[in-house]
C-alpha cells in the first residue's frame, strides 16, 4: 500500500515586506535569529517559512546561508512537476491533491513531508513560447529557452528555485542544442565552478563541452572536451574533479579537471568495461541508462520496460552495476547499502544517504513515471486500477524486485516542455 499523503496545499512564496508582521518578531536580536535559523537548517521549507515572517527574519536567514562557514545539512529531495489537474475519484483520496497550476508556477512534491507545494515560477525570461528543464545539479535547475523559433538558437540558464537567482550561461553560436547539463559544485557556495553539457545529437554533431564560470578570459567561453567525439548517454562528476562519461556503446571516458576544477581538463581514461550481457540484452521494449556517483563509487543503472505477453501488459526492472576501474569491468550490485537512488527519464540521477536521511528506504530506487509509462506499469502490477491512467513516484526494491506506489496522481506529470525533475534544494 502506498504511503498516506496529506491533501494539504502549500504555497512557497515569501515577501521581503510583510505588512502584518507583529512588532516583537521584527525586534528580536540578530544573534537569537541566527540560533533559530540553525535549528531549522535541516529542512529548507522551514527556512523559507522563516524568511516569510518579516524583513529582519528574511535578512537573518540570507546572511546565515550566505556565510563562508555555512554548510548545508542533508536535504530530502523534491520532485518538480507541472501538473494539469483533473478530478481524482474517491478511492484515490489518499493521494495528495495538487493545487491549480498555471504556467507561472510549478508543483514540488516533498518526499519527506508527502505534500505538494506550489511555487511561483520566475525561471523564464522572454523566450519565444518554448522552454524546457534539462535537469538539476547541486540544487540548481538548468533551463533551456529559445529566443526565436529556430531551435538551434538557444539560451541556457541556471535557476535556483529557492533563492530565485538566475545565471545565464554563455551562448554557443553554431553549436548543437544542449541535451544535459551538470555542475562541478553549488554556485550558491562558490562562484568558481565548471559547467559541462552534452550536445543534443538530433540537432548537430555529438560531443561534450565545458566552461569555467568565474575565471574570465578564455575560460569564460565554451570549449569542446578534447577527445569527446562519441554519442553520450550520461555524464557525472566525481568529488575528486573527475568527469565520467558513458557513451552509447557503453564505453567509459574520464577527464580530470583537478581538485579545484581550475585546470584545463585532461583525458585520463577511455575503455570498454566488460559486463554481463544479460544486463543489456533482455526481453525489453525500451531501456534507459544512467551514471550515478554514490559514496565515491560510479554506478551504472539501467531501467528496462519488459513485455510479458502479447496483451501489452508490462513491468519495470532495474539493473545496477559498480565500476571496477582496475579490472575494467562492471560488477553487479545486489544491494544498495546505506543509500537510495533517484531517477527520472532523461534527467541526471542522484544517490542519497539513508543514514543521513532516515525517512528514505535503503536499497530502493525512487523513480518518477510519466503519464504513459505509468499506464503501462500499473496495468501489469495493479490490475484493479486498469481503468485509470496514472503517473507519479514509485519505489523499487532492488533485492525483492517489488514496486510500490509512493505518490500516485492521475494528472499529466510530464509534458514536452516541463518534464519531472528531482532536485535537492539549496538556499
Amino acid at each position: 500500500m502506498a504511503m498516506a499523503c496529506s491533501t494539504e496545499r502549500r504555497r512557497l512564496t515569501y515577501s521581503s515586506t510583510t505588512p502584518t508582521t507583529t512588532k516583537w518578531a521584527d525586534e528580536l536580536p540578530p544573534d537569537l535569529l541566527e540560533l533559530i535559523v540553525k535549528k531549522l537548517a535541516s529542512n529548507i521549507v522551514d527556512i523559507i517559512r522563516f524568511e516569510a515572517v518579516c524583513s529582519s527574519w528574511n535578512r537573518a536567514a540570507r546572511l546565515y546561508t550566505s556565510t563562508l562557514h555555512y554548510t548545508q545539512l542533508p536535504q530530502y529531495p523534491w520532485l518538480m512537476l507541472l501538473i494539469l489537474p483533473t478530478p481524482i475519484p474517491d478511492k484515490w483520496s489518499w493521494c495528495p491533491k495538487p493545487p491549480h497550476i498555471d504556467h507561472e508556477s510549478r508543483c514540488f512534491f516533498s518526499l519527506a513531508e508527502n505534500k505538494v507545494y506550489k511555487m511561483d515560477w520566475k525561471a523564464s525570461q522572454d523566450s519565444h513560447g518554448y522552454g524546457e528543464c534539462l535537469g538539476s545539479s547541486h540544487g540548481w535547475l538548468a533551463i533551456r529557452e529559445f529566443k526565436t523559433m529556430i531551435l538551434s538558437q538557444e539560451i541556457v540558464h541556471l535557476f535556483n528555485p529557492i533563492s530565485k537567482q538566475r545565471l545565464t550561461l554563455p551562448l554557443r553560436p553554431g553549436k548543437a542544442s544542449t541535451a544535459k547539463v551538470v555542475l562541478s559544485s553549488d554556485p550558491s557556495c562558490n562562484n568558481n565552478f565548471v559547467v559541462v553539457v552534452i550536445y543534443d545529437i538530433s540537432l548537430g554533431p555529438p560531443g561534450i563541452a565545458f566552461y569555467q564560470h568565474g575565471r574570465g578570459g578564455n575560460a569564460a567561453a565554451w570549449t569542446d572536451l578534447e577527445g569527446s567525439h562519441d554519442h553520450y548517454s550520461d555524464i557525472v562528476f566525481r568529488n575528486n574533479g573527475q568527469l565520467f562519461a558513458l557513451s552509447t556503446n557503453h564505453s567509459i571516458q574520464v577527464w580530470d579537471f583537478g581538485d579545484t576544477y581550475n585546470n584545463y581538463p585532461t583525458k585520463i581514461m577511455d575503455f570498454q568495461p566488460s559486463m554481463n550481457r544479460n544486463v543489456l540484452d533482455g526481453p525489453m521494449t525500451h531501456h534507459k541508462k544512467w551514471l550515478v556517483e554514490s559514496m565515491g563509487e560510479i554506478l551504472f543503472v539501467e531501467r528496462q520496460w519488459l513485455w510479458l505477453g502479447s496483451d501489452t501488459k508490462g513491468a519495470v526492472d532495474f539493473y545496477v552495476c559498480k565500476l571496477n576501474i582496475a579490472a575494467k569491468k562492471w560488477e553487479k550490485v545486489e544491494c544498495l547499502r546505506g543509500c537510495a537512488l533517484f531517477l527520472v527519464r532523461n534527467q541526471s540521477a542522484m544517490s542519497l544517504s539513508t543514514r543521513e536521511l532516515p525517512k528514505l528506504e535503503e536499497n530502493s530506487i525512487y523513480y518518477a513515471e510519466t503519464y504513459q509509462e505509468g499506464d503501462l506499469y500499473k496495468r501489469k502490477l495493479h490490475r484493479g486500477w486498469s481503468e485509470i491512467r496514472v503517473g507519479g513516484v514509485f519505489k523499487f526494491n532492488l533485492e525483492t524486485k517489488v514496486v510500490k506506489p509512493y505518490y500516485i496522481t492521475r494528472e499529466h506529470v510530464d509534458t514536452s516542455y516541463s518534464k519531472p525533475v528531482w532536485i535537492v534544494s539549496s538556499p
